[in-house]
């Protein structure tokens, strides 16, 4: 069952830490309004850089090109629960619009 990270609406610039696969991140969420969209960061337990600037993009992988081994071995994805196709605007991040996480683990059991 994906995992979804604990995003907040409305809240231009935050931070929290999460668990996957059982290894600690700290992601950095932020509101760029000139492109009027969502950013994402992702760093270790130490706050050591392991991604910067992954825009939050309905229909890709979110993250799929960083070669950092440290980062986690899943897939990151958002999601429209609206079903609207609709990318997340200043107010839907964490409410209409999701970031979930699947592990390779969760993969692999679905033959994916």
């Amino acid at each position: 069952m994906p995992q979804q990270l604990p995003l907040v609406p409305s809240l231009p610039n935050y931070r929290f830490t999460t668990t996957l696969d059982g290894t600690s991140f700290v992601f950095d969420v932020r509101w760029n309004a000139r492109d009027e969209a969502w950013y994402m960061d992702i760093s270790d337990a130490l706050a050591s850089p392991i991604a910067l600037g992954m825009k939050v993009v309905l229909g890709t992988l979110l993250g799929s090109r960083v070669s950092d081994a440290r980062f986690p071995a899943g897939i990151f994805f958002a999601a429209d629960l609206s079903n609207q196709g609709l990318d997340a605007g200043f107010d839907d991040l964490g409410a209409r619009v999701v970031v979930q996480y699947i592990s390779n683990t969760e993969l692999a059991e679905l033959g994916l």
